[in-house]
């Protein structure tokens, strides 16, 4: 056997693999016993029909067989031979006439990872965001809980809509008269004030009755996400289903231990806690997404096609996993969430790279016990076994990815340990006050 490689790219190469006359009359000798033993030739018995006969018969079978057996049984050999690791499935091309009475040539084209002479990632510069809770925080969030234990209660009397209270409507949007399916709903609450619906529901509801109906018009940039509105003035009928209040508890001690705290100051001083906690982790995420762009900034590299791919099928998903458990209804992405989700995509596969780069350098491992910790968490959070989380992870074939993954969070563990670090005063709260 005799193999050439070509690097195409950085990351793509070609290679060429001649398998000699002998291996291909040998090849073709095994697969033509194997169809004349159950050949089926009219007039004749199986495995007793002349060989000419059964050749003609079967000639496109066997020619399609031996050079599906000669790549089969070349294709690991050749790469062990010129040291290549595919990391996509290699593209075929046979030669473009074949016959078993010369030597068997074929080409292997794919992908492999890129080259990289590693930059210095020890003793980077970083800079890390830091923010403190402040009173207005602490109160924020504690409205936030009343409202989240809040009674909700229709008002006795035909009222009017005002700010604070709940409306319950029913809205469609129509364009020329024509309906739009996708700005159709029945039965939305929301808070009056709040800021939740867009402003001109926000404004045009208040006064309203319950059984009251509204026209109104509503104009959308041209980024809008449903194509059909983008650009347009769309007409909306409103009609209010409903009118109610929201009675919040009262901050006392009595609430703080139905919350299962001591007292209201038990309660406040948990809250700032909890937020602390939350700040940290919310630095602790830019922290993390500054060192990979300052990895990938140092270390130019070329990110495989194939990877980009799959990065952006991943996160183009994620966006619309968010999106229906926001209640929006399931749409393709418009061309600003594809460009940023494509730039996303090179990005993190680029930092992937460099990232196993290091904990090949490195060394880095991870253990059964890392496994088991991380799949222990995941059970903790879906409330079920460890042993079913397994099933799931091998049944899916999931465990390698998740491998991949604690290795490279351990890499970013060490490169921040091994970091020069500079604690900085954030520009923004960055508290999550959301419900």
């Amino acid at each position: 056997m005799k193999v050439d490689i070509e690097n195409i790219s950085g990351t793509e190469r070609k290679m060429s693999v001649v398998l000699p006359l002998e291996q291909v009359q040998e090849t073709r000798t095994k697969v033509f016993d194997e169809i004349r033993k159950s050949a089926k030739i009219k007039g004749f018995r199986p495995g007793k029909a002349p060989v000419n006969v059964i050749e003609s018969a079967y000639k496109n079978d066997i020619l399609s067989e031996v050079a599906t057996r000669l790549v089969h049984n070349s294709l690991e050999n050749a790469l062990n031979e010129v040291d290549a690791s595919p990391i996509s499935r290699p593209h075929i091309d046979p030669p473009k006439e074949f016959t078993t009475d010369k030597d068997f040539e074929y080409t292997a084209t794919f992908e492999v990872l890129p080259e990289l002479e590693l930059a210095e990632y020890k003793g980077l510069e970083l800079k890390k965001e830091v923010g403190e809770v402040s009173d207005h925080d602490v109160e924020h969030a504690l409205k936030h809980l009343q409202e989240h234990r809040s009674e909700v209660k229709p008002y006795e009397d035909d009222k009017a809509i005002e700010k604070g209270d709940i409306a319950v409507i029913d809205f469609e949007g129509s364009l020329n008269g024509d309906p739009i399916e996708d700005l159709k709903r029945q039965d939305v609450p929301f808070v009056v004030g709040e800021e939740k619906m867009i402003p001109e529901f926000e404004k045009n509801v208040q006064g309203m009755k319950k059984g009251e109906e509204k026209e109104l018009d509503v104009t959308y940039g041209e980024d809008f996400q449903i194509e059909e509105a983008a650009g347009k003035t769309v007409n909306f009928k409103v009609t209010v289903k409903d009118v109610q209040q929201r009675i919040l508890p009262e901050l006392t001690d009595e609430l703080a231990k139905e919350i299962g705290v001591d007292d209201l100051k038990s309660l406040k001083d948990k809250v700032k806690e909890d937020l602390g906690s939350q700040l940290d982790q919310q630095s602790q995420t830019k922290l993390r997404a500054d060192l990979l762009d300052v990895l990938v900034e140092k270390n130019p590299v070329d990110a495989p096609p194939s990877l980009v791919h799959e990065e952006a099928l991943r996160l183009a998903q994620g966006i619309q996993q968010g999106m229906q458990q926001r209640g929006m209804p399931e749409r393709e992405l418009d061309e600003e969430a594809q460009r940023m989700v494509a730039e996303r995509a090179v990005r993190n596969v680029k930092a992937s790279i460099v990232l196993g780069a290091i904990s090949r350098a490195e060394d880095v491992k991870v253990s059964e016990e890392d496994i088991n910790e991380n799949l222990a968490g995941i059970a903790q959070n879906y409330n079920i076994s460890v042993d079913q989380v397994r099933d799931i992870y091998q049944e899916n074939k999931l465990l390698e990815g998740l491998e991949a993954n604690l290795a490279e969070q351990k890499v970013i563990d060490f490169i921040i340990e091994n970091a020069k670090i500079e604690e900085v005063q954030s520009t923004q709260n960055h508290v999550d006050n959301k419900d």
